[in-house]
Parts: structure tokens; sequence; C-alpha cells
């Protein structure tokens, strides 16, 4: 799982997004997700040095909410339990 923390670091350090993504094995869709979301929520590395990787993740990432639905869910078993590999 990529660090966030770590990716604020080297912004501040001034590396590129390609060059933080290539040091940190991650794209660069995520580094670009990761700036968007700081700029949003106007912190910099500063202000997370002293926060750990997880709670820096939740700031600036949080897990969406899941949206309700008025379908039913599928009956998985009763498929799986249906399904005998034919066509």
């Amino acid at each position: 799982m990529v660090d966030y923390k770590q990716i604020l670091r080297l912004r501040a350090e001034g590396v590129s997004q390609r060059g933080i993504a290539d040091a940190l094995g991650c794209s660069r869709n995520t580094v670009a997700a990761v700036f968007t979301a700081a700029d949003s929520a106007g912190v910099g590395f500063r202000q997370v040095a002293d926060l750990g990787a997880d709670e820096v993740r939740t700031l600036l990432l949080p897990e969406p909410a899941k949206p309700d639905s008025d379908r039913a869910a599928p009956d998985f078993e009763y498929v799986h339990r249906g399904w005998d590999g034919r066509r």
C-alpha cells in the first residue's frame, strides 16, 4: 500500500509526480490523486509530519460511503449451488 505521507514528503522536496511514482512504485494517477486531495484539504507535509501513515490516508482520502440501493443483493450461495459448470 502506498504511503501518502511519503508522497507529500517528496512533493515538499520538489520531486515531480513522475519521480514520486517511480520512487514509491505507484502510479502517477495515485500521486495526482494525493496531490489533489492535499490541495483540497489545504495540507502539506508540514501539517502531516507528526501523523501516522494511516491517519494521513484517512485525512486525505477517506473511505467512500457505500451507496444505498433499493435492489436486493444476489443470493450467491444459491447461484453457486445451481451452477454445475456447463452451459
